[in-house]
């Protein structure tokens, strides 16, 4: 192309543009934006590289969490925050959305537990106390075990135990929970070593299930002999022993508790497994009384009082315990004479066979062999009688015992149950001996016998007359004997007639023994009916 010179209106030369060819490099205009996408990029990928695991928290009520501000911590630790709080759609309940740091995913499986960290006072307790100046914040129990997950239910108290903690649940049964509740503590030998995680009522309705947890190295004490029993609250009893009165701890009694302990001479030395299933007895004395599958009813029927005896009392035999009073009948029987009460008691006479020869009987051999055994027992003289166990709370018992002097006597079966012998109490003794006494001096022949006196005397005059009428060569030698006898006759006439000073004292005496004898009777009819009186006093 010819290049032509043009000039503009002031006649100077202006030169042509110059056309160059398309640039087909990266022009440094585009460089900016390229590095800014990738520094965005990068700070994204970091971002979200970065971000921890989000999940959902179900709470009742939002009390003490604040969207944006309430950390989430794990042994005073910060490991999230939650980021926002909403209803759920049917206003039910509250979603917590919260994040946790890197790293923790794994945590959240289904075995993880969230709760809301407050001031709280139970449990024997005061737990959170540091919130009232730092704010409520949400406390974590990373699981360990489980599906993974990231929706919770927060619980509404703290849980009584915690992934952290070594040790073993166990399940109890009670016929009642009682003072029990959630953490109430566990006790060996009056150290807590455990809490109450949970109760509940069996589907049946029969008993109470309830959960313990017992912490490491306490656990090792618990075997399959280990009996539990409650200690919440004041075991205030009064029984055949007395007054009892027993407190295992001021948390216990505020809150209730639950002791245990493995009786002595336990052979099994292997721990009991993780959820074993132990009753839960009422108290300390029920969990001694060894357990015996099977008890046998027998009557036995006394003419005395009953006042003290109640459904519940002691069956013994020399101070052991064979069985219990189950029932007592109001109505009186009448047999030779007599007005008798039926008492219906329970044994257990295996307590008495050794315990080879019970591995070798069951059923109708054992039957059997217990029949036999008490049979030869009545044979021996064993017989039942009421006993006061507690001169203080006039409570009775059913003694068992030999008395081989005791008439013969033998197992009736006419009845429903078998029917054993029965014998008078010991205070019924002693009234019976009384009246006896009574009756015996009552009948003293006082006055027959100062007659007697007066004819002895009389006749022995005579003698002395015929003596000395018809024979005076042996009234010589008699003489001074009959008179000396008859000077003690008439000395003993006149001191035993009534206005002798012998037969005064004597008079006076035997009225005084009566009178005595009538007071002891009343006496010991009134002990009968009321033996607390020798320690307490009668009462107006």
């Amino acid at each position: 192309m010819v290049e032509q010179d043009r000039s503009d209106s002031m006649g100077e030369q202006i030169p042509d543009a110059v056309v160059e060819p398309d640039n087909k490099g990266l022009q440094v205009v585009w460089l900016l934006p390229l590095i800014a996408a990738l520094i965005g990029g990068w700070l994204l990928f970091k971002t979200v590289s970065e971000q921890g695991p989000e999940f959902v928290i179900r709470f009742q009520t939002a009390e003490g969490i604040e969207e944006g501000q309430t950390a989430i911590k794990y042994r005073e630790v910060t490991i999230g925050q939650v980021n926002r709080v909403r209803f759920a759609s049917d206003l039910s309940h509250v979603l917590v959305t919260a994040e946790l740091v890197p790293g923790m995913e794994r945590h959240l499986t289904e075995t993880a537990k969230f709760w809301v960290v407050r001031p709280r006072i139970g449990g024997g307790e005061v737990t959170g106390l540091g919130t009232l100046i730092s704010g409520g914040y949400i406390a974590m129990d990373p699981g360990e075990r489980g599906d993974p997950t990231r929706t919770f239910t927060g619980y509404e108290k703290p849980p009584v135990v915690t992934s952290d903690v070594d040790g073993t649940t166990y399940r109890l049964r009670a016929d009642t929970l009682g003072s029990l509740t959630v953490a109430s503590p566990v006790y060996f030998r009056q150290f807590v070593v455990g809490e109450v995680t949970e109760y509940a009522l069996a589907e049946n309705h029969e008993y109470v299930d309830i959960g313990i947890f017992i912490r490491a190295p306490h656990d090792r004490f618990v075997w399959p002999e280990t009996d539990f029993w409650n200690v919440g609250g004041v075991d205030v009893s009064v029984d055949t022993s007395g007054l009892s009165v027993d407190v295992e701890s001021m948390v216990a009694l505020i809150s209730g508790g639950i002791a245990f302990g493995t009786p002595e001479g336990a052979g099994n030395q292997e721990l009991a497994p993780e959820d074993s299933v132990f009753y839960l007895y009422e108290n300390y004395a029920d969990s001694q009384e060894d357990p015996i599958t099977t008890g046998y009813p027998y009557l036995l029927s006394f003419s005395d009082s009953l006042r003290g005896l109640e459904v519940g009392a002691p069956v013994e035999f020399r101070g052991v315990r064979l069985g219990t009073v189950k029932m007592i009948e109001s109505r009186l029987v009448k047999q030779q004479g007599e007005f008798s009460v039926p008492v219906h008691i329970v044994l257990e006479p295996q307590r008495t066979i050794d315990d080879k020869e019970l591995e070798g009987l069951s059923g109708e051999a054992l039957d059997q062999r217990l029949k036999e055994q008490v049979e030869q027992l009545v044979d021996q003289g064993l017989r039942a009688r009421l006993q006061s166990g507690n001169l203080l709370t006039g409570r009775l018992f059913v003694e068992l015992d030999l008395f081989p002097e005791a008439p013969p006597a033998e197992v009736n079966y006419d009845g429903v149950h078998p029917e054993l012998p029965t014998m008078p109490g010991a205070l019924s003794g002693i009234t019976s001996s009384a009246a006896r006494i009574l009756e015996r001096l009552e009948n003293v022949p006082l006055e027959a016998t100062v007659t007697n006196m007066n004819e002895l005397l009389i006749s022995t005059r005579q003698l002395v007359e015929a003596l000395d009428r018809d024979a005076p060569g042996l009234a010589q030698d008699a003489r001074a004997t009959l008179e000396a006898a008859t000077a003690t006759l008439e000395s003993l006439e006149n001191l035993g007639s009534m206005e002798g000073e012998v037969g005064q004292q004597l008079y006076r005496a035997l009225e005084e023994i009566r009178g005595a004898a009538r007071s002891a009777r009343g006496l010991a009819e009134y002990l009968e009916r009321h033996p607390e009186a020798l320690i307490r006093g009668k009462g107006n």
